[in-house]
């Protein structure tokens, strides 16, 4: 038997009430993501990544054009000396996080291929407890310390 006039009850959400909800999630966390602000400790790792790749690349060109070059690291950033300016595309590095500072220091590149043991300390402004040690004991390239 046939009932006319009685409408079947919605049972369930419909495709546009899931996608509108889908959507509503996916914006709040994109939110929430991108407030997120890496860690003083997080940033330092991201510079001293970054810093050791640039030391290295210059440590190779010294050897292979067989110049003294040195990097001065200043509170600000660092220096290459030594190499023409055309060898390295940035003879100065700025940090990219501007509370990034290292402890004043220079450092022998090349050109012979064991360098004497040398290390230095990228440290946090704000936060003192914030600090990366990156160095080399000579033969091994530059990384970051334990």
């Amino acid at each position: 038997m046939i009932l006319r006039g009685v409408a079947k009850r919605q049972q369930g959400f419909t495709l546009l009430e899931l996608l509108v909800v889908l959507t509503v999630v996916a914006l709040g966390s994109a939110g929430v993501a991108l407030a997120l602000r890496s860690t003083p400790q997080q940033q330092l790792q991201e510079e001293a990544q970054r810093l050791v790749a640039w030391l290295e690349s210059a440590r190779t060109q010294a050897r292979s054009q067989g110049l003294v070059v040195r990097a001065k690291l200043e509170p600000d950033g660092i220096t290459v000396l030594g190499l023409p300016r055309v060898t390295l595309a940035q003879p100065r590095l700025q940090w990219l996080h501007p509370q990034t500072q290292a402890v004043p220091a220079e450092l022998v590149l090349g050109p012979e291929p064991i360098v004497p043991a040398q290390s230095f300390r990228l440290q946090h402004l704000r936060d003192g407890q914030a600090s990366v040690r990156i160095g080399t004991q000579g033969l091994r390239p530059f990384a970051p310390l334990p």
